[in-house]
């Protein structure tokens, strides 16, 4: 899996089922090694990120491992992480990575470089070009050369009415840019029922074709998965969901197409709290003889406003939950997470593995305060992906006559309105307006405040 690409297609596929098997350490490794893009933008309303530290529980003490450290510019233009590592009692500096904004906070370029002591030096790099609605179109890939930039590969993202339609990825040969492998992406109301995958070998071969079928909520209720081989397609998975009233996926069924006939592989059920916040997710295995087995369990815990708390792992053992490993994260009182911990189950008792601790700066100072009270402002929707509720934050002015009709209202991809946040008048102060999308399929939407002559749009995505 190509790891940039992830953060290109998310937006658009309407994937409900939750991680299986390994993925767990898969998002221990992102999540101890991830350089994320969204350090730029704020928090929350107010604070920034400026590092993170890891740590490593060796010989009962907490011992230095790595840590990563964000400086901004002032012109609000771009950022730079720096990472270093714990050697010899010291810090030794390992990468950079510099991120370049436009004037409408797009990435347009993600610099890295390799420490050769006693210099920076340049390693690869990211250029990125958008369409008109910040639709990312284009990412290329180059490597240093020691004396210029070469290019490696490239992505091109096509887009038809604000939703992509394929992705085309092309490696360079010298003097040219040569296919490799690409998607193709169907729509039928606006939910994605086929992608594509071809290979190129002086012509697009078939490679995989994946078929979603919805209910009329536009829940996917059903993935077929078929394999391109001698000129035919040949079915391969298939995995059926079903949902509960709020639309929040409660089993997924996964089956394989063996000797003509469906057969039972995994099951995977998860519990939501009145919040809808998934708070346990259980698979389990099908047992020719004893029908379904269960295999891992994760209980999660979330705070009072639905973050993330506690994330325990248990494996089915001797007809008994067995703990395994808990992730734990410890919030300031404005929010932001300050601790990250994982834990493992050892002896009968949770012993300390890693932690990262997380230190921010405040965003807003007293200047930007009183400029934010002489003017309209609508903040970007935190979180950012969301599932299934996000907060909208907006800010009017004194304006005079005490009162301003502010109205709030959220639209799909199609311009359809889907919901009236607010439609009143409101006295000048700042608002933070809870949007609940459960409701609502996967997918990019749009949210627009107008109040006095004051009329802005802003885009998030609800991802389930």
């Amino acid at each position: 899996m190509r790891p940039r690409l992830v953060v290109f297609l998310i937006l658009f596929c309407t994937i409900q089922s939750f991680p299986q098997q390994d993925d767990f350490q898969k998002f221990i490794e992102n999540k101890l090694n991830s350089r994320t893009l969204t350090t730029y933008e704020k928090v929350n309303s107010e604070f920034l990120l400026t590092q993170s530290l890891e740590q490593e529980w060796i010989n009962s003490a907490w011992q230095n491992v790595s840590r990563s450290t964000t400086s901004y510019d002032s012109s609000s233009t771009g950022y730079l992480i720096t990472t270093e590592i714990w050697d010899n009692n010291q810090w030794v500096n390992e990468s950079q990575f510099w991120y370049v904004y436009d004037e409408n906070d797009l990435v347009t370029e993600e610099l890295v470089k390799a420490w050769v002591d006693p210099s920076w030096v340049n390693s690869e790099r990211y250029l990125y070009e958008y369409d008109a609605n910040d639709n990312v179109t284009v990412e290329t890939s180059q490597s240093w050369n020691a004396t210029e930039w070469v290019n490696s590969n490239r992505y091109i993202y096509t887009f038809v009415n604000n939703v992509l339609t394929e992705e085309l990825y092309q490696q360079w040969n010298a003097s040219d840019w040569s296919n490799v492998d690409r998607y193709q992406y169907t729509y039928v109301n606006n939910n994605l029922t086929e992608t594509l995958f071809q290979q190129f070998n002086s012509a697009w071969n078939n490679v995989e074709l994946i078929q979603n079928a919805y209910d009329n909520q536009n829940n996917m209720i059903e993935t077929l998965n078929k394999r391109w081989e001698s000129g035919d397609w040949f079915l391969e998975e298939r995995n059926t969901h079903q949902y509960s009233n709020g639309n929040l996926t409660v089993v997924t069924m996964q089956e394989g197409w063996i000797d003509t006939t469906w057969t039972n592989i995994g099951l995977y059920t998860k519990n939501y709290n009145s919040n809808n916040f998934l708070i346990e997710y259980i698979s389990q295995y099908w047992h020719s003889l004893n029908g379904w087995i269960n295999q891992q369990r994760w209980v999660i815990t979330p705070t009072t406003d639905n973050k993330f708390l506690e994330w325990v792992t248990q494996f089915w053992q001797n007809n008994n939950w067995e703990n395994f490993s808990r992730l734990k994260s410890t919030y300031d009182v404005f929010g932001n997470e300050i601790v990250w911990a994982w834990e493992m189950w050892e002896n009968s008792a949770w012993q300390n593995h890693v932690q990262i601790l997380f230190s921010y700066t405040l965003f807003s100072s007293v200047e930007e305060d009183l400029l934010n009270k002489l003017n309209y402002s609508l903040s970007q929707n935190y979180p950012n992906p969301f599932n299934p509720s996000t907060k909208i934050r907006f800010n009017i002015p004194n304006v005079g006559t005490g009162l301003a009709l502010s109205v709030l209202k959220v639209y799909d991809v199609l311009g359809n309105e889907v919901a009236i946040l607010i439609d009143e008048y409101k006295p000048a102060g700042t608002y933070e307006i809870n949007f609940d999308a459960s409701r609502l399929p996967s997918g990019v939407y749009f949210y627009q405040l107008k109040t006095g002559n004051y009329l802005e749009t802003k885009k998030m995505i609800l991802l389930r």
